[in-house]
């Protein structure tokens, strides 16, 4: 049994700051993982904490876990109500995380995941998706562009049991059987050679914008098409990578799907092989941070601020993206900035 609270821990590794009264109260302050600035996020009553640069989150036996106070193996058996002897934090260094193994999900989680990917398909260009296909049009995406990322619209949030998916179960703080949530929105699936790692749902309303099925493997958008004669062009979202579509003969658009997605040895390597990598994460604070994560660690990356907000934005305020890409790499304004 776990006598320590979640705010009592996470206050041991950053210094947090009491902002809102909400939902029995929130706290902001650096992630003790990635060292993003007030982008840390913890709600002590509803034993929830999250990251909205690296994406981590979860509840209490999750941060033990992140944070190397805990074991897998001793987290279930927290779970589960055993007594387990909490170590100290290996989080005291805000530094970028080190690249590790990207191994893509499990067979029963991607014969579900292509089910569902399959589904929606068929459902974005029947009647019930026709509000969702027409969202896109309207955000600058071609048909093509559409069809080639293969994406699809899921009519209605289910829920379903954690084995279909080949997770183990798991029990919610109430104690009842955590299930795989599906909510709502546009599909996007990530594929890697004959693998499916992951599929992004963007939901038409609700914090966050982006969720998918657990269980799903980091993974690099689009890293299939990257060519080592061939610039790319590295961004925070999908659908920044599929508004970039129409320039691939010209560059190879990719996409981390988060601020802190895709660091992982596989794809740096991938996009080290490159002749240059354009880094044109969103015109923000959060952009900032990950573009200096991969100037370090991209011999050939290339600082390329969007003029705002992301390459979509950009695209339906009139911007020429070609013109912005081929400044990008004629080097006229891109510079190494750490």
């Amino acid at each position: 049994m776990i006598t320590q609270s979640l705010l009592d821990i996470t206050q041991q590794d950053t210094q947090l700051k009491r902002v809102s009264t909400h939902r029995g109260g929130e706290y902001h302050g650096p992630c003790p993982f990635c060292g993003g600035k007030d982008r840390f996020r913890v709600q002590p009553e509803r034993d929830f904490w999250t990251c909205r640069q690296c994406g981590l989150h979860g509840d209490l036996v999750a941060y033990l876990v992140e944070s190397g106070r805990m074991t897998k193996a001793e987290a279930y058996n927290a779970r589960h109500g055993g007594a387990v002897p909490l170590r100290g934090s290996k989080t005291a260094q805000l530094t970028p995380p080190t690249p590790e193994v990207a191994t893509p999900p499990g067979k029963a989680w991607q014969a579900r995941a292509w089910e569902f990917v399959y589904h929606c398909q068929a459902a974005l260009w029947d009647d019930i998706g026709k509000r969702a296909l027409a969202w896109l049009r309207k955000r600058g995406l071609s048909d093509t562009a559409i069809q080639t990322g293969g994406l699809g619209y899921n009519s209605a949030d289910t829920w379903e049991d954690r084995e279909t998916w080949g997770l183990q179960g798991e029990l919610d703080k109430n104690g009842k059987p955590k299930r795989v949530w599906l909510p709502r929105g546009v599909t996007i699936p990530w594929f890697v050679g004959p693998d499916l790692w992951r599929v992004n749902i963007r939901r038409p309303v609700g914090d966050p914008k982006y969720i998918g099925p657990a269980g799903w493997g980091n993974a690099l958008y689009n890293a299939d098409d990257l060519r080592t004669d061939r610039p790319a062009v590295l961004v925070e979202g999908e659908l920044d990578a599929l508004t970039l579509d129409a320039l691939r003969g010209i560059i190879t658009p990719c996409a981390t799907g988060s601020v802190g997605g895709a660091r992982r040895a596989r794809w740096i390597a991938k996009l080290a092989l490159c002749p240059v990598v354009l880094v044109a994460f969103d015109a923000d604070q959060a952009g900032e941070d990950a573009r200096r994560y991969w100037l370090k660690v991209l011999p050939n990356g290339r600082y390329w601020r969007p003029f705002w907000g992301d390459a979509n934005a950009m695209h339906n305020g009139g911007v020429n993206l070609r013109a912005w890409v081929d400044a990008g790499l004629r080097g006229s304004h891109a510079t190494r900035h750490a």
